[in-house]
């Protein structure tokens, strides 16, 4: 799988071959970036920080280590190369070969379950928030700085995966072409429902109505 590192997202997915996947992501970026700024790790934005940045996933090596300030981050696409022959490791399925599609009697399971981990990525980010100032080294600080940008780098895996095999109309994160103020508002229920989220604004009358948003929330399977 080729790594393209020139593109404003990085990726081993050739997003350039698919306009509207692409288009989606980079609309959806300027949000993300949004949320990083305002929600990621408090007063050190402006520092340069020694990270690693990924750019490939094979064993050969796919890293690279610099100094860059966390809003400079290159956060991308990277999946795994696909081997031959590989076939699905284990439950009722154990022993046929992986799927290429989500097969149909799996797709609302998968993105529930997709939809749930995009919204613990952003959410652990919101909760380190301010761990930086209680640091007992510059070696923790560090090494929690590279949690949150990797938190990061998640989010994104899932938001591509809820684009190429869902489609943004079909999924909560479509609604990131109407510029949320934040991702987490648009991926899940938990964001733009649930009461005690100080990021959920997508939807005023949830924000008000503890008890209807759960409502809400219940009736879209979602947990909250």
């Amino acid at each position: 799988m080729n790594v393209d590192l020139s593109q404003k997202i990085p990726n081993n997915v050739e997003l350039s071959s698919d306009k509207r996947l692409q288009r989606a992501l980079e609309q959806w970026q300027p949000s993300f970036l949004g949320w990083w700024r305002s929600m990621g790790p408090d007063g050190f934005q402006a520092n340069d920080v020694y990270l690693r940045t990924a750019i490939s996933v094979d064993s050969a090596g796919w890293a690279h280590f610099d100094h860059v300030r966390m809003p400079d981050y290159r956060w991308g696409i990277f999946l795994a190369a696909p081997e031959k022959e590989r076939v699905i490791g284990f439950g009722d399925n154990a022993g046929q070969p992986v799927w290429q599609e989500v097969p149909g009697e799996h797709r609302n399971a998968l993105r529930r379950l997709i939809v749930t981990q995009a919204d613990t990525e952003p959410a652990s980010v919101e909760q380190q928030r301010r761990l930086g100032a209680t640091c007992p080294s510059l070696y923790d600080m560090r090494n929690l700085f590279q949690v949150n940008v990797e938190e990061g780098r998640h989010l994104w895996a899932m938001v591509y995966l809820l684009h190429a095999y869902s489609g943004a109309r079909a999924t909560p994160i479509g609604r990131a072409s109407s510029a949320p103020s934040t991702p987490r508002s648009t991926i899940g229920c938990r964001s733009t429902c649930s009461p005690c989220s100080p990021t959920a604004t997508a939807s005023t009358s949830c924000w008000r109505s503890p008890r209807a948003a759960s409502t809400r929330c219940r009736a879209r399977r979602v947990s909250c």
